[in-house]
């Protein structure tokens, strides 16, 4: 698994979840140009592509993401990486995180990177 390379805002956006074996509702825990972190009661497997419509508050249209995959899962938990947006909300999503005051998010909640040490000869 890589590193994060972009930082995550927190938001708490629903979002309409379609894949081509189930549709659902769910909820964005966080967000960046690149991808999100949901929760959802839909059963999804690593390697599911999805499309989603995220509700903004104050705005009237959804922001829709035509293309994603899912990266990973657990516990109802799930990671999305945005493949392809619908027209122009490719630049919501960058100027809404801009707005939004970010936080360092691990890549995935059990992930843990290894500490190296040097050995002196």
């Amino acid at each position: 698994m890589q590193p994060r390379c972009r930082l995550r805002v927190p938001v708490g956006y629903p979002a309409s979840i379609q894949s081509d074996t189930c549709a659902g509702e769910g909820v964005l825990l966080d967000l960046s140009p690149t991808g999100c972190r949901m929760r959802s009661d839909i059963a999804l497997n690593a390697g599911t592509y999805l499309a989603l419509q995220i509700a903004i508050a104050q705005e009237r249209s959804p922001l829709a993401v035509e293309v994603s995959v899912v990266r990973w899962c657990k516990d109802g938990h799930f990671g999305v990486e945005f493949l392809r947006y619908s027209q122009g909300d490719r630049e919501r999503v960058t100027s809404l995180v801009a707005a939004l005051p970010p936080t360092v998010i691990p890549a995935h909640p059990d992930y843990a990177t290894a500490t190296l040490t040097a050995v002196g000869s």
